[in-house]
């Protein structure tokens, strides 16, 4: 058993090992503030800000440690124009191609019944928004 449990160690830290050799990831927790337009059917029909949130972040770099990509998953609380509360789970999804993305998937719960679920992406370069698939209630 004492050789089993040895032999086990030695090979996890061979493989922690190699992984920091190639690429690694690296997790963080915050709190953070939000906005986010909404759009349903093309239209905007608010803006959401404030509020309180945790974002739980995982960025990804290659083994020359450039970055590579990184999610974000968003829980809490914001508060729109119209003074309604929403209750907020999201995921982000940062990126690099030919300019800098982010991608971002949301559910959104108001206590006065509205309720919108869909997906934007954001260009860093020329600064627009892109409207998914978004349904609104």
């Amino acid at each position: 058993m004492k050789k089993i449990s040895l032999l086990f160690s030695i090979c996890l830290a061979m493989g922690l090992g190699i992984t920091q050799l190639s690429a690694q990831s690296v997790q963080k927790w915050d709190m953070s503030t939000y906005w986010s337009p909404v759009v349903c059917e093309g239209t905007l029909v608010d803006f959401l800000e404030g509020g309180e949130i945790r974002v739980h972040t995982v960025t990804h770099y290659n083994k020359d440690g450039h970055f590579t990509w990184e999610k974000a998953q968003i829980k809490g609380w914001v508060t729109s124009e119209s003074g309604e509360r929403f209750t907020i789970k999201e995921l982000d999804k940062t990126y690099r191609t030919d300019h800098w993305y982010v991608t971002w998937t949301y559910h959104l719960k108001g206590d006065m019944g509205h309720h919108y679920i869909g997906t934007m992406t954001y260009n860093y370069f020329n600064r627009s928004i892109t409207v998914g698939k978004t349904h609104c209630r």
